[in-house]
């Protein structure tokens, strides 16, 4: 396991300001029509494929998918083969990721002339990630990447107005995070890149008593991302954008 710079990210952060003329999605609301299951955001000639899994969202939440329009117009502009995998976020995500493998090996096989897949899971998205990287064969065409994600929870030492939903999903769900410490110690066959976030600039995790980031996984690559990124604060959301530019430069 090691630390990676971002330097890529640091000579490209202009990119942040870049409005495009010709962008595919101007709101979240596009992609809230788009069903679940396996959706094509972008086809092209590229090469490289991208799959991106979102994460939960709260009942009162109005902005759904809305971290995703500004990486979705990006790879669009850049011509990337881009992918989305919609999923019911009140299922477990042990279960999700079964009927992703599913649906991922026959995108695969469907689209044969692209040589590179990246699949890139945001937040809770990501822990769709570890499940589906859990049970998958050995394929070197694939990289895996968790943006934001937790990889473990002390549920005690969490604040009592999240803590109730997060055990009510652990005692409907048992395969969870808490679920994986063996399996970490051991690693994965597939490759897997994590990106970090300080706890600390992190709306979700930024009131945990405890680092829900601070986990070794063997063998994995872990990318930490500082407080900020030319003025702009790296936190639950902004990091998943910085992510795919590192990605994809």
């Amino acid at each position: 396991m090691f630390n990676r710079t971002l330097t890529t990210i640091l000579g490209i952060i202009c990119l942040l300001t870049f409005s495009f003329s010709n962008d595919k999605f101007t709101s979240y609301r596009e992609l809230k029509k788009i069903s679940n299951g396996m959706s094509v955001i972008h086809k092209s000639d590229s090469k490289m494929g991208i799959i991106a899994i979102h994460g939960f969202y709260p009942a009162y939440w109005v902005g759904i998918h809305h971290e995703w329009v500004q990486p979705f117009n990006y790879l669009v502009e850049n011509d990337i083969n881009t992918f989305f995998y919609k999923y019911d976020w009140n299922d477990c995500p042990s279960a999700v990721a079964k009927d992703f493998n599913k649906k991922l090996n026959d995108l695969i096989f469907n689209n044969s002339e692209i040589e590179k897949w990246e699949i890139v899971g945001h937040s809770m998205g990501g822990t769709v990630v570890l499940f589906s990287i859990l049970n998958a064969e050995l394929n070197a065409d694939i990289t895996y990447n968790i943006v934001a994600t937790a990889l473990h929870m002390e549920i005690d030492k969490v604040p009592m107005a999240t803590r109730i939903s997060i055990e009510k999903r652990f005692k409907k769900c048992p395969d969870n995070l808490n679920n994986f410490d063996d399996v970490f110690s051991e690693g994965f066959k597939n490759e897997l890149i994590q990106w970090r976030n300080i706890k600390e600039f992190d709306s979700q995790f930024k009131k945990y008593d405890f680092d829900p980031y601070d986990k070794d996984i063997k063998n994995s690559k872990i990318v930490q991302f500082p407080d900020s990124l030319n003025g702009e604060r790296v936190g639950h959301t902004s990091s998943l954008y910085f992510s795919i530019l590192e990605i994809i430069n």
